[in-house]
């Protein structure tokens, strides 16, 4: 007698020969006894969303323990793209995945398990991951039907399912910026530098609209992306790369983020439908966990082995930075700054040293409050005008301790213009994280033209250091004498 792992493979073998003849009734039985053969005696059918019916998939949930909940869907054949043709182009979907992995996002399933009997594709749906897949009927009997058994599912086989390490998802991503750095810069004739401002540009979008921060026309400048995503799927995708030129140029206007702003010869290159569309449908098929602070920054561990190394520095703690924050005051905070070398510190130093200028903003400026609670005679605390007055002698570094950080704060010295795209790119997605964190929301983005400068051959730091250690040693020389 044949064993279930054969019959999954027979059954699933047999689906799209019997397809090609059979009417459309057949395809839930098939679905069913794949289910059964997993041991899902009893699945939930539910009334498919708009996306999975206009793909002809077939939903189930499959509920074990009460712990673990799996939206299956079964597709008819030709519909899902091979998943090693889309993993080898550095993607996590293809566009019938995208679309009812969407669906299953809003459903409140743990995972989603999408197959045509032939080609499947398993994400956890909490972190939009793709965790396995399968080319074959054989594929799928060896690696994810032993995962998808009831009994397995019950015992938690799919939650220690190893999530791809973040290094393979990193360099999965920078080999599909290369690609498409190269596109770019052969079809739109601009340079490197050019061709990578769009890649950052879109990694940003994708950032920020997961993170609520601006106070108005967030809303309005995401649907108009989103509208734009749709065209470039549509049939006739022309006017969608002259509509993201008017959205970039809208986003530097109304929020004034650097990387956004206006390019003359960057516009024309990203006028072109035939690289913009493309583009952005690729842009779709990427998981949302690659855009995150961690992943990006590791993308950009290659290259000579310094600048890797800089990519993974743990940032040290410096005596010298720590007392001089500590000796900040009300009255010396907004004059305050301190450097960071990334040549030497790395890019990780940009966010540690940021952050404690922040906590140092944070500190003074309830300082500065609990100061004013307490000299304020109780018949004054209405007055508005007596408020307002005390409150002008508010440092400024105690308002938006964000945008003060990048404006006077902090320093960050680059030594390549490498050095300087990964800078900017990090410091706003931390930024923007900050923000959102802190629910703190805003009108305008911070500049951070004054936070990041080009390394001097002797940096100030240095030089006080060096100064100062001669002192010490010129000190010495005169005791001993």
């Amino acid at each position: 007698m044949r064993n279930a792992g054969t019959r999954i493979t027979s059954l699933c073998e047999s689906w799209s020969a019997t397809l090609t003849d059979a009417a459309r009734q057949e395809h839930p039985r098939f679905a069913q006894e794949l289910l059964r053969l997993l041991d899902w005696d009893q699945p939930l059918p539910f009334t498919p969303h708009p996306e999975s019916e206009s793909l002809g998939a077939i939903p189930y949930v499959l509920r074990a323990g009460g712990q673990t909940t799996i939206l299956a869907y079964f597709a008819l054949p030709g519909t899902l793209t091979a998943p090693s043709s889309m993993v080898d182009r550095g993607l996590d979907f293809c566009p019938a995945t995208r679309a009812l992995v969407n669906e299953g996002r809003t459903l409140n399933g743990h995972f989603v398990w999408i197959s045509d009997l032939n080609s499947s594709y398993l994400y956890d749906a909490r972190t939009d991951e793709l965790l396995l897949w399968a080319d074959t009927p054989r594929m799928f009997e060896s690696e994810l039907a032993p995962l998808l058994k009831r009994a397995a599912v019950e015992r938690g086989a799919l939650d220690e399912t190893r999530h791809p390490p973040r290094s393979f998802v990193a360099r999965q991503f920078r080999e599909w910026r290369a690609h498409w750095q190269t596109q770019i810069e052969t079809l739109g004739r601009v340079n490197e530098t050019q061709a990578t401002l769009v890649l950052d540009r879109l990694s940003v979008l994708r950032f920020l609209f997961e993170h609520e921060i601006f106070r108005r026309t967030k809303w309005r400048l995401q649907q108009r992306f989103e509208e734009i995503e749709t065209q470039a799927w549509s049939g006739a995708p022309e006017g969608c790369g002259a509509q993201l030129v008017r959205l970039f140029h809208d986003m530097w206007f109304d929020w004034k983020m650097a990387l956004f702003e206006a390019d003359p010869a960057l516009d024309r290159a990203m006028a072109l439908d035939e690289i913009t569309a493309p583009l952005l449908r690729d842009l779709g098929l990427q998981s949302h966990s690659k855009f995150c602070v961690a992943t990006l920054l590791e993308s950009f561990n290659h290259g000579e082995p310094a600048e890797k190394m800089r990519v993974r520095m743990v940032p040290d703690g410096n005596e010298d930075r720590e007392q001089y924050l500590a000796r900040q005051t009300l009255e010396t905070i907004d004059r305050s700054r301190i450097e960071v070398d990334l040549a030497e510190e790395g890019y990780r130093a940009l966010f540690y040293w940021f952050d404690k200028v922040v906590a140092l903003y944070e500190r003074l400026g309830a300082e500065f409050d609990a100061k004013n609670h307490s000299e304020v005679p109780q018949q004054e605390m209405l007055d508005l005008f007596s408020w307002s007055e005390r409150d002008a002698h508010r440092p400024r570094a105690c308002y938006d301790h964000m945008a003060h950080a990048c404006q006077q704060g902090i320093l960050v010295y680059y030594n390549s213009p490498q050095q300087f795209r990964v800078a900017r790119l990090m410091l706003t997605l931390h930024i923007i994280a900050r923000y959102h964190e802190n629910r703190h929301p805003v009108n305008e983005f911070p500049l951070l033209e004054q936070a990041l400068a080009p390394r001097p051959k002797v940096l100030p730091l240095e030089r006080i250091v060096r100064q100062q250690k001669n002192s010490v040693e010129v000190n010495e020389i005169f005791e001993r004498i």
